[in-house]
């Protein structure tokens, strides 16, 4: 199978300027309805979320300091933050698939949820999970970027970014979660020269360089309106960040407006028998003839398409439809509502001001009192003068010696505190735990008397405030699985081979080769791993943290073994224990398990042995019992008057019938042989010519002691070479 993401590759350079124009015009529409006031409220949010002195206003603090009146913070927003991020990090991803539909079945699908896990894993998933998580606590909006990776490998990967919530314009016109639902979005990005070398072409990059110097000012490709980005440094002075490049020399860069636009356009469609419509507008022939003898219908149809430019100014880089089925750009909200968004600190900057005010004033009354003033006449002090009175008179233990006829300077009485300060306080503490919902409970500060058990049920009970930001978590979740399962089917269609991470029974990973899309020997055309076919639920699991998680569900491993005794293997305790070294002690007990012990495998033999003596004998007494019941029947058909008799002998020996009585059934005429006179009476028919009639009843019937012959013990004692025994027919 072909790699489809050949055909993607950058066309020519359009150096006309509609295309430019036309996206900065968009671009300037976002700017100028919402997006600007969005960055100015989301930096401010971001100073308090850091603190260090910028939770304050520049202006209130200059003009504070310069009364001598400080300016301290108690950064909450920090802790509350960081309090829910927690949560976000202790709680583990894993995504699923299960099989819907189009030849989907379990096992692609644990194949293709195995290779979801690898390529995660390989991005630094959790990681990036968490600086996204963080955008949106703080500004509101985080933004993931997925798309193809052709760097490491020329097959393909999973390529996952976290974008600056500052750089992305979603449509202003929007009111869903879900981008497949917007119009667009427009991502605006800060690329060297040498950077546009390499995803554009030389030529692109001499054309943005010139264009940018003939064409760029602050009018006319949007400013940064004054709005600090986010960097390691900030700009040196001197230089200016215009509208489309900042910096000097070779680290200069340029602005490059990329927008992604949903439009219908005719498309080359399969239609599969369930009668779902899929794009193969890119599949390689093989494949689509492979789809054809599959059933699958090949017909257009309109469907929605996105189209992917890139402009600079007054240039087209690149105007094609997207090779993706989805926007790249995959939206994490804090909280929203039709359109709107808040984080956390939205409603948490009115409390963290009022407690900083408090706390600052609380202080600055402490200090009146201790230093409040004081009062006298002027030249009144002996040991010293009023300029070195000045300095010196906040001084512990001050000496002062006043001169004859004058009245040393006294203490002036210190200002009162407020009545309520302290509950002033304690209001603002409360209100802001309040709007963000991370109280004492959430961070397991409650009472020291509680117990493990009770604490947690706390955490978890305060957990449901963050209910909604969860949710949205999950949500993202689930549209990253959609996008990354259309990329991976409709990328990664080549041959290949993953390296697998699976856990085994004792919970040790344990790194396995997994083999995609590998055609079968049978001739087929099918497929071993085919990642390409199927369609899938999307199951996102969660699991709270290792630790606690773990520690959990080994209590209740032990109770269960230990009081109820329920017989859980050796291997399951290990696996839910928190050992650092349970690695080695799972491979201790397998090998242990690979030797046998010599003792139990005598006992095992012995066992065995015995067994097949039983069977032995069994089936010895079963022969005896035949024996003698043929010997038995054998007397009843000659004598049938016996049968009676030996009915009546057995049920006084205790025998037990099991079919319908009686135990000795009667003969009936077709039980006797017709050379019987009982036969002949009864009117059997003839026994034809040389046919041997059954023997006489034997006085003995036990198979290991056989019966004396019909004639008697002494039967050829006298007999002799003269008068021989005559010779049996």
């Amino acid at each position: 199978m072909a790699d489809s993401a050949a055909n993607y590759s950058p066309g020519p350079i359009v150096t006309g300027r509609e295309k430019s124009r036309f996206v900065y015009e968009r671009y300037d529409e976002m700017i100028h309805r919402g997006h600007l006031d969005y960055c100015q409220h989301a930096r401010r949010l971001e100073d308090f979320y850091l603190g260090g002195g910028r939770q304050w206003d520049p202006e209130v603090r200059q003009a504070r300091e310069g009364e001598g009146r400080p300016c301290r913070e108690v950064n909450q927003c920090l802790i509350a933050v960081n309090t829910a991020a927690g949560y976000q990090i202790a709680n583990r991803v894993d995504i699923q698939f299960q099989p819907r539909g189009r030849g989907a079945d379990d096992k692609t699908a644990r194949c293709i949820s195995k290779v979801m896990k690898q390529q995660l894993d390989n991005v630094g998933f959790k990681f990036q999970e968490t600086q996204l998580f963080l955008d949106g606590l703080i500004q509101q909006r985080g933004y993931y970027d997925l798309r193809m990776s052709y760097d490491d490998n020329e097959q393909g990967e999973l390529g996952l970014d976290v974008l600056d919530p500052l750089d992305v314009m979603p449509d202003p016109d929007a009111r869903h979660y879900d981008p497949d639902r917007w119009a667009d979005v427009v991502t605006t990005r800060w690329l060297t020269a040498m950077e546009i070398e390499q995803f554009y072409g030389a030529a692109a990059a001499r054309e943005v360089i010139a264009n940018a110097s003939v064409y760029a000012d602050q009018s006319n490709f949007g400013t940064e309106h004054g709005i600090r980005r986010d960097a390691f440094g900030t700009l040196p002075g001197g230089y200016t960040l215009g509208s489309c490049y900042y910096g000097d020399g070779l680290w200069r860069r340029y602005r490059i407006l990329e927008r992604q636009s949903n439009e219908y356009v005719n498309t080359t469609v399969g239609r599969w028998p369930g009668g779902d419509f899929r794009s193969i507008e890119d599949l390689p022939r093989e494949h689509v003839a492979w789809l054809i003898d599959h059933g699958v219908v090949i017909t257009k149809k309109r469907m929605r398409r996105v189209r992917w430019e890139v402009v600079a100014p007054e240039l087209t880089l690149f105007d094609q439809l997207s090779p993706y089925e989805h926007f790249t750009v995959i939206p994490f909200f804090g909280y929203f509502r039709r359109g709107r968004t808040i984080g956390m600190l939205d409603n948490a900057v009115s409390p963290q001001e009022v407690l900083n005010k408090f706390i600052s004033q609380f202080e600055h009354i402490t200090n009146s009192v201790a230093n409040s003033g004081w009062e006298g006449e002027a030249d009144s002090l002996a040991n010293m003068d009023d300029n070195e009175f000045v300095d010196r008179s906040a001084e512990p233990g001050l000496v002062l010696l006043a001169k004859p006829g004058k009245s040393a300077p006294k203490k002036m009485d210190p200002p009162k505190m407020p009545q309520g300060m302290l509950e002033l306080i304690d209001l603002a503490h409360n209100n802001f735990r309040g709007v963000t919902g991370v109280d004492e409970n959430l961070n397991g500060l409650g009472k020291s008397d509680l117990s493990g058990i009770a604490i947690q049920s706390r955490q978890f009970a305060a957990q449901q405030q963050l209910g909604l930001v969860l949710d949205g978590l999950r949500q993202t979740r689930m549209i990253l699985a959609r996008n990354a399962l259309s990329n991976i089917q409709r990328f990664m269609i080549g041959e290949r081979i993953f390296r697998i991470c699976e856990v085994d029974e004792y919970g040790v990973e344990q790194h396995v080769e997994m083999p995609v899309n590998v055609p079968k020997d049978d001739g087929s055309g099918e497929y071993v791993n085919d990642l390409t076919i199927g369609e899938y639920n999307i199951v996102v699991n969660e699991a709270p943290m290792a630790v606690t998680f773990d520690n959990s569900h080994f209590e209740q491993i032990t109770t269960m073994r230990k009081d109820l005794g329920v017989a859980i293997p050796d291997s399951v305790v290990l696996r839910y224990s928190t050992l650092p070294d349970k690695e080695e002690i799972a491979k201790a007990i397998a090998e242990a398990k690979g030797t046998p012990d010599p003792n139990a495998e005598a006992n095992a033999l012995l066992t065995q042995a015995k067994a097949r003596l039983a069977k032995s004998q069994a089936v010895g007494e079963a022969i005896k019992a035949q024996y003698s019941a043929i010997q038995t029947a054998q007397a009843i058909v000659v004598t049938p008057q016996a049968a009676a008799l030996a009915d009546a002998l057995l049920r006084s020996g205790g025998f037990e019938d099991q079919d319908a009585p009686p135990i000795v059934p009667d003969a009936g005429p077709n039980d006797l042989p017709a050379g019987t006179p009982i036969g002949q009476q009864l009117g059997r028919p003839a026994v034809p010519p040389g046919h041997p009639l059954l023997p006489p009843p034997e006085h003995n019937t036990h198979p290991l002691d056989p019966p004396n012959p019909e004639v008697g013990v002494a039967r050829g004692l006298s007999d002799g070479p003269n008068n021989p025994p005559p010779r049996s027919a």
